[in-house]
């Protein structure tokens, strides 16, 4: 019996800065998580005016609802998304 191939729900994933350059969020969808309830990780980071992480404040694990919630309203509160993530691969050629 062919059982359906379940893709896993899209979680928030990235860095966000605060607008005062104080504070950046790092989110992570947690690996041990089922693929149909994901949870996501909200790591709390003090940073430079640059929007480096410097020193983990806190950590919080959020079910997938409070995640999203907690994603679009830090964008909607002039959080900034960090385009070149931390740790990517740059292409530099």
């Amino acid at each position: 019996m062919n059982q359906p191939i379940r893709n896993a729900l899209p979680t928030p994933t990235g860095w966000l800065v605060a607008p005062t350059r104080d504070f950046c969020l790092f989110f992570i969808r947690d690996p041990k998580s089922v693929m149909v309830a994901p949870t996501v990780f909200a790591q709390l980071w003090h940073c430079t005016e640059e929007g480096i992480p410097t020193r983990l404040k806190n950590t919080r694990r959020l079910d997938y609802e409070s995640a999203h919630e907690t994603w679009n309203e830090l964008l909607s509160n002039d959080w900034e998304l960090v385009e070149h993530q931390f740790g990517a691969c740059v292409d530099t050629a």
